[in-house]
């Protein structure tokens, strides 16, 4: 059953410029680890509602051109690339999901900094939909216990805090300030009566 979301990812060119910029915003960002294939590390902000993002960069990206799906994201200097649901029973979600499922389910892990294994299985689905994810490993404490950020309760809410920081740096007269105060202005009357 898909229980609801499980995390979002945030490709970055850097790790540790990412990390640092988190940090410095109040965030709680946990190494995470090496990815197997050892083509990306990662480090995660957890939050209150079980949920995380996940900051993830590529060692060589050269290397991870026809291999990764994120690579194309990270080519175009980061962002946002995907989100995970969170499945107690992968095989009969994918199984459910029929057509949706554009790979079967397959195995995924990581080595945290610790030595500690973390397992998992994943399933990809159509896109602009997301993956479902389960966890192997139980307790994956690393991301849900004692890790979770200061008063950061989601990571809708992590999102809501990047974009108002933007605002905040971009100045009265760049593009996407100008294209914000735009739509915010209501239409001119005739416009609205015809609109109706």
């Amino acid at each position: 059953m898909i229980r609801g979301l499980d995390h979002v990812i945030l490709v970055v060119p850097g790790l540790a410029t990412a990390v640092a910029e988190h940090r410095e915003r109040g965030f709680t960002v946990t190494p995470g680890g090496e990815h197997t294939g050892g083509l990306t590390h990662n480090a995660l902000v957890g939050f209150q509602d079980g949920s995380y993002l996940e900051l993830i960069a590529f060692h060589d990206l050269a290397a991870a051109r026809e291999k990764h799906s994120w690579a194309p994201v990270a080519a175009r200097g980061g962002g946002w690339a995907d989100f995970a649901l969170l499945s107690n029973d992968l095989r009969q979600d994918a199984a459910a999901l029929g057509d949706l499922v554009i790979r079967p389910p397959e195995d995924g892990g990581r080595v945290r900094p610790d030595g500690l294994a973390i397992a998992w299985r994943v399933a990809r689905l159509q896109p602009p939909l997301p993956f479902l994810i389960e966890d192997l490993t139980p307790q994956r404490d690393d991301r849900r216990r004692s890790h979770r950020p200061r008063g950061h309760r989601s990571c809708a809410h992590h999102r809501a805090l990047r974009r108002a920081a933007r605002a905040r740096s971009a100045g009265p007269r760049s593009p996407r300030r100008r294209a914000r105060q735009a739509a915010r202005r209501p239409f001119p009357p005739a416009v609205s009566s015809r609109a109706a």
